[in-house]
Order: structure tokens, then sequence, then C-alpha cells
């Protein structure tokens, strides 16, 4: 299954022979990745790679989606509905990419079809959750509309100090 986001952006589904180009693009971006994403020091080999990947794509989370990211024909990244609360309609979207790919804008123009990628669930809201010193995170959660909901403090020790989560939702 492939989603094209343009003609430069399209999401596949995330499977295990990914694990050496997840690997690779791991280990490119891993100084920038590692700040603020605990599974980057975890993922340091191809067996790691399949594990993270695995992990992910049978998590068994209601409405779980995980994707891999190609820009420019290239994997640069993950993008995912990590989750769909059935109770709160709510799916929650997890994503990272690569150094080399940030800052072309690829996961806003990814966010902005989310609503064509959850028309056959329940969701209603989408949420993202960002360690309180992920400037680039909370960015792109205010740019799809979304606002801040809840802190949850003290959640994660990253980018050497102990940081909240922001909790941001907008509805679809």
């Amino acid at each position: 299954m492939h989603i094209q986001i343009t003609e430069q952006i399209k999401l596949a589904l995330l499977v295990e022979s990914d694990a050496a180009d997840i690997l690779r693009v791991v280990n490119l971006s891993r100084a920038s990745l590692g700040q603020f994403l605990p599974w980057v020091e975890g993922v340091n080999n191809i067996e790691s790679a399949k594990k993270y990947i695995l992990d992910r794509v049978n998590s068994g989370l209601n409405g779980s989606r995980w994707f891999k990211i190609y820009y420019k024909d290239n994997l640069s990244g993950v993008f995912a509905v990590k989750s769909i609360c059935p109770e709160l309609n709510i799916a929650e979207l997890g994503y990272w990419l690569s150094s080399d790919a940030q800052g072309n804008g690829i996961i806003s123009q990814v966010i902005a079809r989310v609503p064509n990628i959850l028309k056959n669930t329940s969701a209603k809201v989408i949420e993202f959750r960002c360690l309180e010193q992920n400037v680039a995170s909370i960015n792109i959660a205010l740019k799809s509309g979304a606002s801040l909901v809840d802190t949850i403090p003290d959640f994660a020790f990253a980018n050497n100090t102990m940081q909240q989560l922001n909790v941001y939702r907008v509805g679809l």
C-alpha cells in the first residue's frame, strides 16, 4: 500500500525487511534524533532495527498503522498512527525524519492528508505528544491547528534534562 502525498513525498507500509534502510537513516541522523527519541540509542544493528520495526507494526494497539516516508525516492523517516482510542476517538500520531530531510515541510504535508488516512476509522481528533524542548515537533502540532490540552510532568530525561510531555489535539 502506497499513499502519494505530493510528487516528492509518499508513504508505504513499514515492514521488517526495511531494517537495513531504517538503520542507515538512524545512523546518519543519530545525534539529532537521539535528542528527543529514547529508542534511538537501542537501534544500533540490523537485529535491533528489526526489533524496532516489529515492536511497532505488531504493537496490537487499536488502529495502529506504521509507514516509512519516502522523500525524493529516499527513505527519510517514519510516520505512524500509533493508536486510535475507541472510547475517545483520538488518533495519536508519531513521526521522525532524517536530518537531511528536515526543513522541507514533509511532516506538515503528510499531516494535511491525515483526514484521508483516517477516513474509515472512528477517529475524530488527532493527538501529538511532544517533549517540551522538541520545538520542531511542537511547531508541527501548532501549525496543524492543534492546541495544548495537557502536560505530563517529569515524563522523560532527554537532551540532558527532565522534560514534561506536552499533549496537543486538533479535530479532524
